[in-house]
């Protein structure tokens, strides 16, 4: 196989046009590599040239998908005619890197480059329920930072965005006394784009994100008058 490498490397360089996007020659005969161990299937025989250029011609979208990963692991800053190759071949490899092209991409004036990566977060990222205003992904971490571009937004942002004071109020009518004492101890509900629920409760981070928002006077007020109600004493 080392041997169909060495002599077939410039032919996919040439074939797949790396020369133009002005790539470190390391990096060219890594993707090289990669390409040839991709489309040969068996080392018992050698194909042709004609049959390498072929193949490279068939899985063309997933090889440049190989070579958006070997930039990017690269560690070196990509030229911005590297960033747009990337970003309109990388899809799901790009996700590890979105903060650093983001900045990359307001760096050289790309704002559809920024478009593009918003599709490629909400396709094949973790999107939250929340977007930044500043960057316009949908970002934004339970510390109300944006995991994106780094900009932290109030929790008076995220209360609105959430749908905060209609959800508490149908969620303090349905919790149990004890749980509405729980919280009144606690000083604060975790809340996510479809409920609420109390701090102790045993959630599942990994499907849905929620927000820390502390109570505010007319909250705690809200759930000493609902307690009061049901005739049970604090």
């Amino acid at each position: 196989m080392e041997s169909i490498i060495n002599e077939y490397s410039d032919l996919v360089i040439e074939t797949m046009g790396l020369d133009s996007l002005e790539i470190d020659d390391k990096i060219k005969q890594e993707i090289a590599k990669d390409v040839l161990n991709m489309i040969i299937t068996s080392t018992s025989y050698k194909p042709s040239p004609d049959v390498i250029v072929k193949r490279i011609q068939r899985h063309i979208k997933d090889l440049y998908k190989i070579v958006a990963y070997r930039i990017l692991e690269s560690g070196l800053k990509p030229t911005p005619q590297q960033l747009d190759f990337i970003v309109s071949y990388g899809e799901e490899v790009l996700v590890p890197h979105i903060s650093e092209l983001y900045k990359l991409a307001k760096e050289y004036g790309k704002d559809y480059v920024v478009s593009m990566l918003q599709y490629v977060w909400e396709k094949h990222g973790k999107p939250s329920p929340i977007e930044c205003p500043k960057c316009g992904f949908r970002a934004i971490m339970p510390d109300f930072s944006c995991l994106i571009c780094g900009y932290v937004v109030t929790e008076d942002y995220i209360r609105e965005k959430l749908n905060f004071e209609e959800k508490f109020k149908e969620y303090v009518a349905m919790a149990s006394v004890a749980e509405l004492k729980e919280v009144l101890d606690l000083g604060y509900v975790l809340v996510s784009e479809i409920d609420i629920k109390s701090p102790k409760e045993r959630i599942d981070m990994t499907s849905k994100i929620y927000y820390p928002i502390y109570l505010r006077s007319r909250e705690t007020s809200l759930i000493i008058e609902e307690i009061n109600s049901r005739k049970l004493p604090i």
